[in-house]
């Protein structure tokens, strides 16, 4: 067995990437508790003398500070009144502060969520409700025992730290979802179903980002049978989700918010992993700001090194002695490669092609965004930029986040999760950040209880990024399908009603794709059109980009437990969007 390291003091802090979008207004919040001889925690809004915000946040971030947002021509560090006088010396003006959302209390207890065969199970938690890493691994075993109709486990690799010895660290595990599992669900890209890999805490102390992952995991396996969407997703798509990308880190953050303390010096701001062989000497100064560790989202080999890092082994943003370095990262790496063809040339300039399958989100805190390829400049567009900027807009449309380019809504960074993804498999990679900056869920440690909140924003979102995962480029640019209702006739006959909208983005972002008129409707029953089903054709009822649609259609192809119906419409450049389900009604007898 290989000999443990001797782990110094870990100086970790958590932020780069994690990206807030702040109200705008000083907030009454009172400041986190401190620990003795430390200052409290702020947000420090700072603009530059003659650097545009772009330019000043990610040089800030590459000299070692902690950006976390932009708010317009404001850059947002998270810092102490060191920190200011830090900024100054960078010729950063700062324009005004406000302290961090205060840490929850450690009494207070939320209701998390159980997927029914597991109903009565419990899982050790922490601050006020979170589950430790632990009880991720006891949920993940025990969603695929008693789910084996419609789950996989896969273990695809070791954390840093049990990589450097067996009876330390962590497994690295991940979870396939779909109907029929069995036969599904295998580690090569030739697959019979599209693929969206969902991935979260990949920065330790975004604690709300795997209660995410946590909850999709309950819902497609209680909605499959008996809510439609779910049981129309689960039967035509494979769903993986690997709920702690980072758990040696996550530990570190479990044992800061233990006591409830965020202050500067806590644990409670671990950021990446554990690796702590690549500094001369040990890391000092707080632990939200110095750190041991890789940035496990500026490890990734797609333009590594370029922008938005540092190369200082403490700073937060450092890149790793180079690219895919920690086993974190080369170990997903690899399985993103076992479960995604290469479906994109290897030139910077090549597109995927419109046929392209499957999708990839990891989520992050905080900021209220959903972030796209490329990272490294806001004039480098990707070559599929139309598709996944529509996408982009589309989930934010759900939940009201503001969709762009990194550098677009924040600054710039290199060897992400997201740029990987699109590089070099073709797939669209996207970022949310869950969260915002102030109020009662703010930032990074947010009352357990404000986990159910951010679900019920995001569930629509992830659902949709499902439902074009088939064909994200294209069906992510059609018509979106909502407020189905059906109705018997007699006979075989039945009725449907919808909205089509090709407006359905989101209000906040760059560059707002234009919507294109709706021209043609459809229904299938029994069988989705991927499948093999009948197209009915039914009526546009309007001239515009968001219509009604309906009509009378042959239920023929009634088969079947499910009693499911599909419906999608084309707009005006010939994109279909992704179908929306609904149960059949049992046949009317005269």
């Amino acid at each position: 067995m290989r000999k443990r390291p001797t782990f110094t003091r870990m100086a970790v802090a958590c932020a780069a990437v994690a990206m807030l979008a702040t109200t705008g207004q000083a907030s009454a919040e009172p400041a986190t508790t401190a620990s003795p001889g430390s200052s409290p925690p702020e947000l420090i809004h700072v603009t530059g003398t003659d650097e545009d915000p772009v330019t000043l946040a990610t040089r800030l971030a590459e000299r070692g500070f902690d950006v976390v947002g932009r708010e317009g021509a404001e850059v947002v560090v998270l810092g102490t009144d060191r920190t200011r006088v830090e900024l100054g010396r960078e010729g950063a003006r700062t324009v005004r502060s406000r302290p961090v959302p205060r840490a929850a209390g450690t009494n207070e207890r939320g209701r998390y969520p159980l997927p029914r065969r597991l109903s009565g199970r419990e899982y050790p938690t922490y601050y006020g409700g979170y589950r430790t890493v632990e009880a991720y691994h006891r949920f993940v075993a025990d969603v695929a025992q008693r789910y084996p109709d419609l789950t996989r486990r896969v273990e695809y690799g070791d954390s840093w730290k049990r990589s450097r010895d067996l009876g330390a660290g962590n497994d690295l595990e991940a979870l396939c979802i779909t109907a029929t599992a069995p036969l599904g669900c295998r580690t090569r890209p030739e697959s019979a179903k599209p693929r969206l890999l969902v991935m979260a805490q990949i920065h330790a102390r975004e604690v709300t980002t795997s209660e995410m992952a946590w909850r999709l995991v309950s819902h497609l396996l209680d909605g499959y049978r008996t809510d439609p969407e779910v049981t129309a997703v689960l039967q035509g798509t494979e769903v993986w989700v690997v709920p702690q990308v980072n758990p040696d880190g996550i530990e570190t953050v479990q044992e800061g918010l233990a006591s409830g303390d965020v202050s500067i010096t806590s644990k409670a701001w671990q950021r990446k992993n554990l690796n702590d062989t690549n500094s001369a000497e040990p890391c000092s100064g707080p632990w939200q700001r110095s750190q041991e560790g890789i940035d496990l989202n500026r490890n990734w080999d797609s333009h590594w090194n370029q922008t938005g890092v540092s190369r200082e082994p403490c700073s937060l943003v450092y890149n790793g002695p180079e690219a895919a370095s920690e086993p974190e990262v080369s170990s997903l790496a690899g399985l993103f490669e076992r479960l995604f063809p290469d479906q994109r040339g290897p030139g910077e300039d090549d597109a995927a092609p419109p046929t392209t399958r499957g999708a990839m989100i990891t989520i992050h805190t905080y900021g209220n965004l959903v972030l796209f390829p490329w990272g490294t400049s806001k004039d480098t567009k990707a070559p599929n930029d139309a598709g996944l900027r529509s996408m982009a807009f589309r989930m934010g449309h759900f939940n009201g986040y503001e969709a762009g380019q990194p550098p677009e809504v924040l600054y710039q960074l290199s060897g992400s999760t997201d740029d990987w993804a699109y590089d070099k498999l073709g797939i669209p990679g996207f970022t949310y950040e869950i969260g915002s900056g102030s109020g009662d869920c703010g930032g990074f440690h947010p009352a357990y209880r404000c986990q159910d909140a951010f679900w019920e924003l995001n569930r629509p979102a992830l659902m949709y990024a499902a439902k074009v995962a088939r064909q994200p480029y294209t069906m992510a640019q059609g018509p979106t399908v909502s407020d189905v209702v059906v109705q018997r006739s007699h006979g075989q006959w039945a009725a449907v009603t919808a909205e089509a909208d090709d407006d359905a983005y989101g209000k906040e972002g760059v560059a707002r794709p234009a919507a294109q008129k709706v021209v043609e409707a459809e229904v299938y029953v029994g069988r989705a059109p991927w499948e093999g089903g009948r197209a009915q054709r039914i009526d546009v009822r309007g001239d515009g980009s968001t219509v009604d649609i309906g009509g009378v259609f042959n239920t023929v192809g009634d088969i079947g437990w499910h009693r499911l119906i599909y419906v999608r419409a084309k707009d005006a450049d010939g994109n279909w969007g992704p179908v929306t389900t609904a149960w059949l009604p049992p046949r009317v007898t005269d």
